[in-house]
């Protein structure tokens, strides 16, 4: 593989009459939350934090973590046989019964609109074999995440002086949690009715998060309360290709916390388009191709959010193959380019080839299809 550096771009966004040192305008105010966060979901900017490496309980938005890794070791419909140890639990509950059976999905919709402590308890000893181990896997997952402040002693956030997280750390989980297209499916529903498998017995789970009755733009995550952490909220919303998460922790008023936040980032950020799709990013020799040269493009586009008169500067360096085989079809998988948002934030995105090349074929091989022509 060769590397092409491309020159330093620099990329100048001024609104009318606001200089490149104008910054932000009109941050949130009276927040009532010990402590908050705005993120972008795509390049995990911050966008606005107070206190948000001030380690707190986290109360229930624990339980994204517990979603999370569930989603990624189990399947849906994999069926849960309620434990004795998993029931009767503190807390908010679905009233599971031992021995009742549910599968993983109606599960993960107790888990997540419910806010269940029987459902985190039952799904953590089904994924792995004791709620001990389950805990490690989520403290591993933390770790691979970046949540470096974050401790988890449990699977549904009941308080415990060893279980706390940060605004910024439940900031990375909640947009990592957003890759999962079930469980966006799941925290956005309005309510949900689950079947107990061998009785019968019919359950029915309303969302609990208001958010997404009071702000058009909410598409998820999860509350949660304790004594302890007071009103906590991990929140998603999006406006148009902008999709922002917003975290409150220890917020008596997290609903109009969350919302202003929301409208401080919507008001003062775009997405500036670095790398468009379908960009041209290098020309690539082609072997034994009618052509000698082929152009290859992004396949697809690296946004960044700016603020309105704010100066971003950045680097792409391209990854392409010495050369390509004909025939090449268009489309092709050829290489990538990485993008550097002032020496920090980088995005990798896919080169495809524009067109098709032919083989360019020899004397010999032209002779040998005219033959086979007569």
């Amino acid at each position: 593989m060769k590397k092409l550096l491309i020159a330093m771009a620099i990329l100048l966004l001024l609104a009318p009459g606001v200089s490149a040192e104008a910054g932000p305008k009109n941050e949130p105010e009276d927040l009532s939350a010990a402590s908050a966060i705005l993120i972008e979901t795509g390049s995990l900017r911050v966008l606005y934090e107070h206190n948000a490496n001030e380690q707190r309980p986290m109360a229930s938005t624990t339980k994204i973590m517990t979603a999370l890794v569930a989603s990624e070791l189990s399947r849906t419909e994999d069926v849960i046989s309620v434990q004795a140890d998993c029931i009767k639990i503190e807390g908010t509950s679905l009233y599971l019964e031992e021995n009742e059976q549910l599968t993983m999905l109606d599960m993960l919709y107790g888990l997540l609109l419910r806010s269940g402590n029987d459902a985190a308890a039952a799904i953590a000893k089904y994924v792995a074999g004791d709620i001990d181990h389950f805990v490690s896997l989520m403290n591993q997952r933390a770790w691979q995440l970046g949540m470096y402040n974050t401790h988890f002693e449990n699977p549904h956030g009941l308080d415990n002086g060893n279980h706390y997280s940060t605004a910024y750390d439940m900031a990375l989980l909640g947009a990592e949690f957003l890759k999962v297209p079930l469980l966006r499916q799941i925290c956005v529903a309005d309510e949900y009715i689950s079947r107990e498998l061998t009785g019968g017995r019919v359950r029915l789970f309303k969302n609990n998060n208001k958010l997404l009755l009071r702000d058009p733009r909410a598409c998820g995550i999860k509350i949660g309360w304790t004594e302890q952490a007071g009103r906590c909220l991990v929140a998603a919303a999006r406006v148009g290709e902008m999709e922002l998460v917003a975290v409150v922790l220890d917020a008596p008023d997290l609903y109009t916390d969350v919302s202003k936040l929301f409208d401080y980032g919507f008001g003062n950020v775009k997405l500036e388009e670095l790398v468009p799709q379908g960009q041209v990013m290098e020309l690539v020799p082609v072997s034994q191709g009618r052509v000698k040269k082929i152009p290859v493009a992004a396949a697809a586009p690296v946004r960044y959010p700016v603020f309105a008169g704010e100066t971003v500067s950045f680097t792409v360096q391209v990854q392409a193959p010495d050369k390509l085989q004909a025939p090449v079809k268009a489309g092709e998988p050829a290489g990538t380019a990485l993008v550097q948002v002032d020496g920090g934030w980088t995005a990798e995105v896919e080169l495809r080839t524009v067109s098709p090349v032919e083989e360019k074929k020899g004397i010999a091989a032209r002779l040998l299809d005219l033959v086979r022509g007569w």
